[in-house]
């Protein structure tokens, strides 16, 4: 094995595997309707903590030692419960958020960011050349790209996953910054910093679980999902457990058997958060037999900003190509007289020995940081392209609403999930709508099934379930949604039963008529326009009583006189816009809502 390549660290190995192989377990069983991500982080916790306390060392000298400050405790103490809130909220954002692999890209350029800027930011000399602000500024404007179009930004996923990212950046800094002591001394015993915070995520985990009332939920089954959960439980414990305990743990494999690799395979590192997205996209391929519903913007502007997240300066310096690390070095603060498995946090006395004064790095020469600028310009300016692009090709929103182009509202009784996903597959495959903000509100008036129907539910829209009085029939459905509704309405809404009659004839209508000024659309067949309110048909004879229709009519229409030119459909599958349906008639809403 040659000097200058170092061997595959085992423990970064099995942290990989275990961290891609616990979120694929976590997929599959939040497809198969297990929604317990508490539950699910406590037997991780339980485990690893069991296996961290297995490698607490009671230390004597510690007894002798002086106090540690209030200082000291206070920033060990927000380590620890940074550490607990990032994980409660990343297990919930994995359930929430049904497009994992965004979430992958997030927490995977979390990581990039914070382990190269940091670093460079801790410099004694704290002259920062032009082409570090250039690639903030690149990277988060792709970070707005990748959420730009996402219908569950306004939802619990990204919101959880945004927590998540936060607190674990915060986490990171504080360990970087030499903040965080480590080992955390407990009287006679010395525990892992990071351990310690998994120490307070367990009774966090185990009271928000108490909380939401799980043990009352009829959804909690085992039945074909036990080689989940053990797969789950192992790789999940694994996944979380401490540097120091892992590097015990694989001791002996990495004395025995060295492997060269240039690849660094360590959290934080450039290949950590590549390879863990590999392997769900190829779960998603092979075993969900879905495609990922990650755009093709959201993909190239996270290449964009893995990109900016590269020190290009210092790749090309031939003196650091021995590192195998492609982002900006993390320094080592390693005591020689140091046990090897032991991790540390910099003091502040180390970093300031690690960045004198007078040091420069050897990609800081003039040469290195022309060819930095121009790297991050060149990056910066496909952003701009991107960005430029997202808001040329944005789908159309009626002014003032600002948060949904098209609801489709649902009346179901009891007809089947599938058959209420299916309903919404009509609409979401048109190129017409493929690009909006859709968002879809089931009004149920039967049993339903609720778990069932947010797991298979398609990705492309929200999902809002509503609990309706098994009153009257689709009719009584839109009416309490107009009224109900608070005027909370996209800019289209498409109200539809959850079995729609012809269907290809529906979608094509939808195809071919919706536009951005549509005011109403009827997705029904209308063969012929009545001349009377007495003599009235459908397309298929069916008639309707005139005086009846004639109420209706001059109610609606009280500028009109005479009852005429008036079609006549039974199928309640129609297009409305907001503006229509601000227009209308609330106080004849509001009786014929009453009637119900």
């Amino acid at each position: 094995m040659s000097a200058s390549t170092p061997p595959l660290q085992y423990h970064h190995l099995i942290r990989v595997v275990s961290v891609a192989t616990s979120l694929v377990a976590a997929r599959h069983l939040f497809a198969n309707g297990f929604h317990y991500p508490l539950l699910m982080l406590l037997t991780h916790l339980s485990i690893a903590l069991v296996i961290e306390a297995l490698g607490i060392r009671r230390d004597t000298t510690n007894l002798h030692k002086p106090p540690q400050s209030w200082a000291t405790r206070a920033w060990q103490a927000l380590f620890a419960a940074l550490v607990a809130v990032g994980f409660v909220f990343t297990y919930h954002s994995f359930l929430h958020n049904r497009n994992t692999t965004l979430g992958v890209m997030l927490l995977g350029l979390d990581w990039a960011a914070i382990l190269g800027r940091t670093v460079k930011w801790l410099r004694q000399d704290r002259q920062h050349p032009v082409d570090f602000p250039l690639s903030t500024v690149t990277f988060s404007l792709c970070i707005v790209l990748l959420l730009w179009r996402e219908n569950w930004l306004v939802g619990k996923g990204i919101e959880f996953l945004l927590i998540a990212v936060i607190c674990i950046a915060t986490a990171r800094h504080l360990w970087l910054r030499g903040l965080v002591e480590n080992p955390v001394h407990l009287h006679a015993f010395s525990v892992d910093s990071y351990a310690a915070g998994l120490g307070v995520c367990l009774p966090l985990a185990a009271l928000l679980l108490a909380i939401t009332g799980w043990y009352n939920r009829r959804d909690f089954d085992v039945n074909g999902r036990i080689i989940w959960m053990v797969l789950s439980a192992i790789s999940g414990s694994f996944a979380l457990l401490s540097e120091t305990r892992l590097k015990r743990l694989t001791s002996l494999l990495q004395d025995k058997i060295a492997i060269p690799s240039k690849i660094d395979l360590g959290v934080g590192s450039s290949a950590l958060p590549l390879l863990v997205l590999a392997i769900v996209e190829i779960d998603n391929w092979l075993t969900q037999h879905r495609p990922s519903t990650t755009s093709g913007v959201q993909w190239f502007s996270f290449a964009i900003a893995y990109l900016a997240t590269i020190d290009i300066a210092l790749v090309a310096s031939s003196t650091t190509w021995t590192t195998g690390a492609l982002y900006m070095p993390v320094p080592s603060f390693k005591n020689p007289d140091e046990q090897a498995d032991e991790a540390k946090s910099p003091s502040p006395e180390q970093t300031e020995a690690q960045y004198p004064p007078n040091f420069t790095y050897a990609n800081e020469t003039p040469l290195f940081r022309h060819i930095a600028l121009a790297w991050n310009a060149s990056l910066g300016c496909l952003a701009l392209l991107l960005a430029f692009y997202c808001a040329v090709g944005a789908p159309y929103t009626e002014p003032g609403k600002k948060t949904w182009d098209l609801d489709i509202v649902i009346a179901r009784y009891d007809e089947p999930v599938e058959q209420v996903v299916s309903t919404v597959q009509l609409a979401l495959e048109l190129p017409n709508i493929a690009g909006r903000k859709v968002r879809t509100i089931v009004y149920n008036k039967g049993v339903l099934n609720e778990t069932e129907l947010r797991t298979g539910f398609p990705i492309q829209s929200a999902l809002v379930i509503r609990q309706l009085e098994n009153v009257g029939r689709e009719g009584d459905t839109y009416l309490s949604h107009v009224l109900d509704s608070e005027h909370d309405w996209a800019s289209h809404t498409l109200f539809i039963q959850a079995e729609p009659h012809e269907p290809g004839y529906l979608q094509a209508r939808l195809a071919d008529y919706l536009v951005e000024d549509t005011g109403f659309l009827s997705l029904s067949h209308v063969r012929n326009f009545c001349a009377s309110c007495d003599a009235c048909n459908d397309h298929s004879g069916w008639t309707e009583d005139g005086a009846l229709l004639r109420d209706i009519f001059e109610r609606a229409n009280p500028d009109k006189g005479t009852c005429q030119d008036l079609s006549l459909t039974y199928r309640g599958q129609f297009v409305v816009s907001s503006r229509r349906m601000e227009q209308a008639n609330r106080e004849l809403l509001e009786m014929y809502g009453a009637d119900y």
